[in-house]
């Protein structure tokens, strides 16, 4: 090979290189910004929002380690994930984790490394623990761990799920929940962490009844969290919708069961069963995906049976005789029993005779293909059109009732039913005080109060049987073998009032399943009778309250009707007194100056009497012969010896002289 062949070969290798550089910068162009695009795979990440920034948070050590392993990325990740699973095993646990630090940057986006490596530190490096509060901060490291990933992917919904399982299942079900729950709500330090991620731990819906955040509420707003996410559009990815969506309401019990099983057993537990009962109402009516190219939801099926019954009314009285005739042909051709059901009263079934009659009321549907296509060519297209629509009827509702099914919906929509009255939440108490009681070795009020709950649970569970197959009843189951043991007897009283349910339960606790299968099929219909029973309880009470106000309000009116005609006639008596006292004073009054008139009339005689003996005392011509008027003043004017009768002032004076001459 000489010079020549060797420079023509690297000349040809230079102009491949420069050929594949061309499309290379094609679609490798980086967007220039006002309205420049990029190449190719720039226009693809604006359009499908796969850009990092779209991702979510930018971490310059992750872009720097991509770039650090030249296109072995792969590679490299392997390798640190075998690393990671030798320092678990060899328990160097500050390794572990800048092990799984390195993952993380590695492969950032990559959905099941934060799931795996979370669950890791969360389920398995935990245990390796003694120390409960050791196995708390692992727990933590775990949840932190999902938070990052989070914060790396804002739209990855299962991340935010996945985070709200956490707080809830691995703090609240565990072997420890008591401790950790008892940790996790005086965690401030984490509730700092939680805040700075938009989750409201402060907010009334993050805190339990004492005050603090509880793991259980907190979990279900991370839950809300990526539900609102969802609902803006971002799509669940490795996840059916149903389990998705059933979590944060089934949150909301497990919180009032856990404050229950911690003594609250008050009106807050029955306020957090009312706020389940909310919350899987909502779920009920969600807008559900299915497999189908339909939504569904759960708590419609009773409204798409009636929608089918209708219509298919409407479709017989489309085609008229021919559809009664095929549909008395199949009445008649039912078993008795069943024919008896169909056509009987359908008040106060059980559960078993509601299945018959749902398979009675599908085998009398006449074949209504046949009669639309055999109908009037006047009425035939709608009628293939309605069987159309029965079709679609059909299949939501096979639908519905298998995703009811698949999460048991009943059951939980029963059991917050159930739980939010007071006497449910009085029944617990009353097992809770015997149990503490029995604990004490105070038998006789443990066993008063025993047969006092088990009273009141036997009434729930005549209006609630599906509670029988609850997690409770084990625990109930439980308690009335303590209670046997308080009695020191194996066998029941014959009045027992859990009788029934000791004996389903039998020997092994746990109950048959066709007695199982006979309460489910019946609870919906126990539920609703429950339901009419509240509603016709509570208007009663409303319309005893407003006869009862009535009433009052009429009192009350009476009452002051003769308040106010007693405060009239003490008016009246009291102007009369004050009248009375009036005259009387003012008879006094003149009376009074009547008397001081005439004393100042006898003062003023008196006076001009003295007046006039003084003057004639002095006068020097007394002693001269008087006329006879004078005679006769003179005379008159002279003291008798005798006083004239009536004479008051002159038997005073005679009185006086006499009283003188008696001290000379």
């Amino acid at each position: 090979m000489n010079r020549t062949t060797t420079l023509r070969r690297k000349l040809t290798y230079l102009v491949i290189l420069v050929a594949m550089l061309i499309p290379l910068y094609l679609l490798g162009q980086p967007s220039g910004g006002k309205g420049d695009l990029g190449g190719q795979l720039s226009e693809m990440r604006i359009k499908y929002n796969i850009a990092e920034s779209d991702l979510g948070e930018i971490s310059p050590a992750s872009e720097t380690m991509k770039l650090a392993s030249l296109g072995l990325r792969g590679v490299a990740a392997t390798l640190l994930w075998n690393k990671a699973h030798e320092y678990r095993v060899m328990h160097e646990w500050d390794r572990l984790k800048a092990t799984l630090n390195n993952i993380a940057l590695l492969q950032p986006h990559f959905d099941k490394v934060w799931e795996h490596q979370a669950h890791n530190l969360a389920y398995n490096v935990s245990t390796e623990f003694d120390d409960y509060r050791q196995r708390y901060e692992m727990v933590r490291e775990g949840t932190e761990f999902l938070t990052r990933g989070v914060r790396q992917n804002r739209n990855a919904p299962r991340l935010i799920w996945y985070t709200g399982w956490f707080y809830g299942s691995k703090m609240g079900m565990s072997d420890e929940k008591d401790q950790f729950r008892r940790l996790f709500a005086d965690d401030e330090v984490l509730h700092e962490e939680l805040v700075n991620e938009n989750i409201a731990v402060d907010s009334p819906e993050a805190r339990g009844p004492l005050g603090k955040p509880d793991n259980w509420l907190v979990g279900r707003l991370w839950l809300n969290h990526g539900y609102d996410m969802v609902d803006a559009g971002v799509k669940i990815r490795r996840q059916t919708p149903l389990n998705f969506y059933e979590t944060g309401p089934k949150w909301r019990f497990k919180h009032a069961e856990a404050i229950e099983r911690e003594g609250i057993l008050d009106d807050r537990a029955q306020n957090a069963w009312e706020m389940a009962a909310a919350d899987w109402n909502g779920f009920g009516n969600r807008s559900i995906p299915t497999t189908s190219p339909f939504t569904i939801k759960l708590d419609q099926l009773d409204v798409l049976q009636r929608q089918k019954d209708e219509k298919i009314e409407q479709f017989g009285a489309l085609i008229g005789d021919k559809f009664t005739e095929e549909r008395d042909l199949l009445i008649q051709a039912l078993p008795p029993e069943w024919r008896a059901i169909y056509l009987g009263s359908r008040e106060n079934l059980t559960g078993r005779d509601q299945d018959v009659l749902k398979s009675a009321k599908q085998s009398t549907i006449p074949n209504l293909p046949n009669l639309a296509r055999e109908a009037d060519p006047s009425i035939r297209l709608q009628a293939i059109q309605m069987v159309g629509e029965l079709d679609d009827l059909q299949e939501r509702i096979i639908k519905t009732d298998g995703y009811r099914t698949q999460i048991n919906y009943p059951y939980w929509k029963t059991l917050a039913q159930a739980e939010q009255e007071e006497r449910t939440v009085r029944a617990r108490s009353l097992i809770y005080e015997a149990e503490k009681a029995n604990a004490d070795a105070e038998l006789d009020k443990a066993i008063e109060l025993y047969e006092e709950a088990f009273a009141v649970w036997a009434d729930i569970f005549d209006d609630y049987p599906l509670l029988t197959i609850d997690d409770t009843a084990q625990d109930l189951l439980e308690s009335i073998k303590r209670y046997s043991v308080a009695i020191d007897s194996e066998d029941m009283p014959e009045d027992f009032p859990l009788m029934t349910f000791v004996q389903m339960m039998g020997e092994y606790g746990s109950i048959d399943p066709s007695v199982y299968m006979d309460i489910r099929n019946g609870a919906e219909a126990s539920v609703e009778a429950r339901k009419k029973e509240l509603a016709d309880e509570e208007r009663r009470r409303e319309e005893e309250a407003r006869a009862a106000e009535k009433a009052a309000m009429e009192k009350a009116a009476e009452d002051k009707k003769q308040a106010e005609m007693a405060e009239a006639k003490a008016a009246e008596e009291k102007a009369a007194a004050e009248k009375m006292a009036a005259e009387k004073m003012a008879a006094e009054k003149e009376a009074a100056a009547k008397k001081a008139e005439a004393e100042k009339a006898e003062a003023d005689k008196a006076k001009a009497d003295k007046a006039d003996a003084e003057a004639a005392d002095s006068d020097p011509k007394s002693d001269e012969p008087k006329t006879d008027e004078s005679s006769d003043s003179a005379s008159d004017s002279q003291p008798s010896d005798e006083p004239e009768a009536g004479d008051d002032t002159a038997s005073d004076e005679a009185g006086d002289g006499d009283t003188a001459d008696t001290q000379d």
